[in-house]
């Protein structure tokens, strides 16, 4: 057969301009495609279009195998240069160009086969702008072909190779149409659905919009759960959870996924709210002054000379290879360097290398920044949370707060893997790429990226289709943990009800649970990691047989062999990297999540620019027509009026959810009214410096909270240069001071977590010596003897009154003998002040709520009629039981209460008789208001 580039010089000079663009074209051709197809599709994914699409095109399958039968035309031109080759007996100069571009071409679309087959709902520009540019270059690269082959009759080799680009050409336009034809018809049907479709829903609600997109049947699943015993659908702008995420009614969620679940969906939610995922990560730049040194010019530089070392460790990725393939081609005698200078040059780049060289310098000179950063964004996030309000800490528990602030470290680990690791491994990518091009031709650069993107591929989608049967390992790994847990704390439990073979077979199942599922996982990431080291052994064999066809012939050197193993061992590192950068950055950015709405929440509560100190005079207290809501939805507190004179004592009291505990949050601005205001000394709270507020207000709540330490240091966090002596006093006017001193530990001993180790009494009494060494001009009382016996409740409110004395106090109470000597007492129902007066004033009055309350607590209420008839028929009685409360006249009431409030302890009960049952001394709680009386039966 006659070769067609056997030309005489004059048709060479005719054709070499026609060669030399004809070759560039080659190359140009998928370089063109594959840049305009990943601009693409990163715009797609940064605009989140990926991500919204709704669009599934009937004709997607059809339209990605017409690609595959594209690609395939590409390995048919291949085949056919390969029998002209054989034919040959040689492989002309410019067949290079050719198979190059069959190849990349075949590898390009390759990719966007992989896409479009993987995806069911894509973005459908990326592909059909590429079918778009691979028809306009065809013909022009086809029209340059014929021009620059010599003016003699077409080969059968040569038409055959013009009729498989007319049949790839054939099948590019085909998938254009089907696209276009299936974009033109599903327009048509949403018109002719829109058209149809009824103007009222369902559930008999009008509607102004139809979602074109909705499927009938995911519509009449909608309907149904709007239907009886279901809840009206929101609107997608309303929902931060996706179906799909949401855990199904067999699956148990442990807390560790419910809080990577709702991470991921308020990171979902809020990229929806920004657009795109440029302006979500510009919501990062809050953590910027932490994470960059901004006022320290020597981390600064220290993170410039880091850059450098980087960049010279890049340097020393290529010259490592390159001085080994030197050294072998000395000692073979391919040149004529010494091979002792080469190989003490090649000990010296090793030791630059290794962890006693560059490394050793980088980590010197990062180790600082990187604490700076942990220290700065730890600090900052931990001081950020304690000056958020209550209503923030009301909402949030406290175990994901601290993830949270742990959560900052993510941060820096995202900055690291791409500034430090990522850029400088594509950096050493691309290098490999142009340095093996340029050393042994574009095939080994062809080889070396067709292996990388093969690699890749099977890294994410093998280890990604393993993403369920990861989850269901970590659900069997919590479930076996907790099962577990539960097992060893309640062991008292277990063991009373004889229980133990029951745990150890519940133990016994999740634990063959998790090994079963755990085996299934590593069983999938060990295929999937011999599936890569195939790929990279079969890029290494096929670059080696090419470097060894070039060494044969002269082509290239031994030593260049060698640097080519030596270089391929150096970029399964980088590769392996990259294939799990995209869902290691996605778990960090979900971590950093939650701290970056921590940071991004603002006090409800903070001082008033300019405010001033309050300036305390005698702690007089005014209410102003206060109102509260919490949601700003429901109010809690309603037109609320009263004012306390300096060293008035007002108890509040009335049913639980009445709004008493709020009315001294709100004093304490923990929140901040929402309509009216508090004055203090004719100062509005809101117009003060905050800590000056709460620097003159005392509270002991009802549940408090002591840290684990030393009750010394309990005592003394209320004034933290008070001196021992001092917290002594404040212990002895608590009546506590001898109970301490007789610990083992005294002063010293440590009382736990929450004060667990010591008793509810003790842990009041510590509550009321810490805020007597306070020495607050107001006292605040939240249920302070609300659960414990008579006789310790006797000592608190010994240690209540030293507290008290002099000073304005609000106290509220449930059991109503702790608060009858107070100066007002104020009966709060339903969010308003039913009445309020003294003790007597109120008692008097037969038909009021505190008259009620008072009988409930004090006295038997009588059976009704209807009851006691049946009592009596049963028990053969006819006598009925008086009602004390009706007919003691309103003087003999009074005179009880004159017996009661002579005793000297507030918490005596008002009969006489002490109750030392410290669960029948709560019984008396106004909670429930139809409860049974629980107080004794007074003697008639």
């Amino acid at each position: 057969m006659a070769d067609p580039y056997d030309t005489d010089l004059h048709d060479q000079a005719i054709q070499l301009p026609y060669r030399q663009l004809l070759a560039s074209l080659h190359y140009a051709f998928p370089t063109t495609v594959f840049i305009y197809y990943a601009i693409s599709q990163g715009i797609a994914v940064c605009t989140l279009q990926t991500k919204s699409a709704a669009y599934d095109h009937p004709r997607r399958r059809v339209i990605a195998w017409l690609l595959m039968l594209g690609i395939i035309t590409y390995f048919t031109q291949l085949s056919n240069l390969v029998v002209h080759a054989v034919l040959l007996n040689r492989f002309p100069p410019a067949d290079q160009d050719i198979i190059i571009g069959l190849l990349s071409n075949a590898l390009v679309f390759g990719v966007e086969f992989v896409g479009l087959s993987d995806t069911e709902k894509p973005v459908w520009y990326p592909f059909t702008g590429s079918i778009w540019l691979a028809l306009a270059f065809e013909p022009f690269i086809q029209f340059l072909s014929l021009k620059a082959r010599p003016a003699k009759s077409l080969a059968f080799t040569e038409i055959f190779d013009i009729s498989v680009v007319g049949v790839r050409y054939l099948f590019l336009v085909s998938a254009l149409v089907l696209y276009y034809e299936g974009v033109w018809s599903s327009r048509q049907e949403k018109g002719t659905d829109s058209e149809r479709q009824s103007l009222l829903k369902s559930n008999g609600q009008s509607t102004g919009h139809v979602s074109h997109d909705s499927d009938p049947e995911d519509q009449s699943e909608r309907n149904q759960v709007n239907g009886y015993g279901g809840t009206a659908a929101s609107s997608d702008s309303d929902s931060s959870t996706d179906a799909s995420q949401s855990p199904t009614t067999d699956q148990v969620e442990s807390p560790w996924e419910r809080r990577e679940r709702q991470a991921n969906e308020a990171m979902e939610k809020r990229l929806k709210e920004k657009g795109n995922w440029v302006t979500y990560a510009k919501s990062f730049l809050i953590f910027f002054p932490y994470v960059w040194p901004v006022n320290q010019r020597s981390l600064q530089i220290r993170v410039v000379l880091v850059g450098v070392c980087l960049l010279f460790m890049n340097a020393i990725n290529v010259l490592i290879p390159r001085q080994l393939g030197i050294i072998i081609d000395c000692l073979s005698g391919t040149n004529a360097r010494n091979p002792w200078t080469e190989v003490m040059i090649f000990a010296g780049l090793k030791l630059v290398a290794s962890e006693a060289g560059l490394s050793l310098l980088r980590q010197w000179l990062w180790i600082p920044v990187e604490f700076y950063s942990f220290d700065a964004m730890s600090t900052a996030a931990y001081s950020h949370v304690l000056n958020l309000s209550s209503d923030f800490h009301d909402t949030k528990s406290s175990s994901d707060i601290m993830m949270a602030i742990q959560s900052g470290q993510s941060i820096s680990n995202i900055l690291e893997s791409i500034c430090f690791r990522a850029f400088p491994m594509l950096i050493d990518m691309t290098v490999a790429f142009i340095y093996l091009s340029v050393t042994f031709g574009p095939y080994e650069g062809f080889i070396t990226i067709a292996t990388a993107a093969v690699f890749l591929y099977i890294a994410t989608h093998m280890i990604g289709r393993l993403k369920t049967a990861r989850r269901g390992e970590v659900s069997a790994w919590f479930k076996e943990h907790y099962v577990r847990q539960a097992g060893i704390q309640g062991w008292s439990t277990v063991t009373c009800f004889n229980q133990v073979g029951h745990e150890e077979a519940r133990y016994s199942e999740a634990v063959k649970d998790r090994v079963a599922k755990s085996q299934t996982v590593y069983f999938g990431y060990v295929l999937a990691y011999a599936f890569q080291f195939l790929v990279l052994l079969s890029g290494l064999l096929a670059g080696a047989f090419l470097a060894v066809y070039q060494v044969t012939h002269d082509q290239a050197t031994p030593g260049q062999f060698i640097m080519l193993l030596t270089y391929w061992a150096q970029l399964v590192a980088p590769l392996t990297f990259f294939a799990g950068l995209g869902k290691s950055i996605s778990r960090d950015l979900i971590h950093a999540e939650q701290l970056l709405e921590i940071m991004q929440t603002k006090p409800t509560v903070k001082n008033k620019e300019g405010a001033g100190p309050l300036h305390f005079k005698a702690g007089r207290v005014r209410f102003d027509h206060v109102s509260f809501s919490y949601d700003k939805k429901k109010e809690i507190l309603k037109n609320i009026n009263f004012e306390a004179t300096p060293g008035m004592t007002v108890a509040f009291v009335g049913a639980t959810g009445a709004g008493k505990s709020t009315i001294l949050k709100l004093l304490d601005r923990f929140y901040d009214v929402t309509k009216g205001s508090i004055q203090i000394d004719g100062q509005d709270i809101r117009d003060v410096d905050l800590f000056s507020l709460r620097a003159q207000i005392g509270i002991v709540p009802q549940s408090p909270i002591l840290f684990d330490d030393t009750i010394m240091n309990n005592v003394r966090y209320a004034r933290l240069t008070a001196t021992d002596e001092e917290v002594y006093e404040a212990c002895k006017a608590a009546s506590i001071h001898e109970q301490i001193l007789g610990f083992t530990d005294g002063y010293q001993t440590r009382v736990g977590e929450r004060g667990i180790k010591i008793s509810g009494g003790e842990l009041q009494r510590v509550a009321i010596a810490r805020a007597i060494l306070k020495r607050p001009a107001i006292v605040l009382l939240d249920e302070a003897t609300s659960a414990v016996d008579t006789e310790t409740e006797q000592k608190i409110q010994e240690a209540l009154r030293v507290l008290c004395e002099g000073r304005t106090t609000f106290i509220v109470a449930h059991r109503l003998s702790t608060i009858m000597n107070a100066d007002r007492i104020i009966v709060v129902g339903g969010g308003e002040i039913v009445e309020q007066g003294s003790h007597e004033e109120l008692i008097s009055r037969k038909d009021g709520k505190y008259a009620e309350l008072w009988s409930k607590q004090i006295f038997v209420k009588p059976k009704d009629k209807e009851a006691s008839t049946k009592d009596d028929k049963q028990t053969g009685k006819g006598r009925k039981a008086p009602n004390i409360v009706n007919d003691l006249t309103p003087e003999a009431t009074n005179s009880e209460l004159a017996k009661v409030k002579s005793k000297p302890v507030l918490s005596a009960q008002p009969n006489g008789q002490q109750n030392n049952n410290s669960t029948e001394s709560n019984q008396g709680s106004v909670a429930d208001e139809n409860s049974k009386p629980s107080g004794h039966k007074k003697e008639v």
